[in-house]
């Protein structure tokens, strides 16, 4: 990590802006039966409801778009390699956005969020939506 990133994160976490996420790993934590009861009902009365988790899965599961977007070695989280492939092969594919801002916009509205300092940064993760 360059010194101007490593300089960044430590203003973040000596900061307290809301911006700064820290990720949770409940990869780990049984789910409780009611709350797994309560998604599968909701599921069933908004089958569109799981769109983006579901497409971006297929998309990172597809290694004609590695190049593009990838999972990162631990598969916590998944990183976009190259921004000008994401927008003209996968998104208008998947998406229907020629906007990457939207397309990061949909993805933070989900709950996934950009992981800023460390050996992750500039990943994106999710603490509840695992793929693999």
């Amino acid at each position: 990590m360059n010194k101007f990133k490593m300089d960044q994160c430590k203003a973040a976490q000596n900061s307290n802006r809301s911006e700064f996420y820290f990720y949770q790993d409940w990869s780990n934590v049984p789910p409780n039966s009611s709350d797994v009861q309560a998604i599968k009902r909701e599921l069933d009365l908004h089958p569109d409801a799981w769109k983006l988790p579901v497409k971006l899965n297929k998309i990172l599961a597809n290694p004609d778009y590695s190049n593009a977007i990838e999972w990162l070695p631990h598969g916590r989280s998944w990183r976009i390699k190259d921004k000008k492939k994401l927008l003209n092969k996968v998104l208008p594919r998947y998406f229907q956005i020629a906007n990457f801002n939207s397309f990061i916009r949909l993805v933070n509205a989900w709950g996934f969020r950009r992981i800023k300092c460390g050996h992750d940064s500039d990943s994106y993760y999710h603490e509840v939506i695992f793929f693999q």
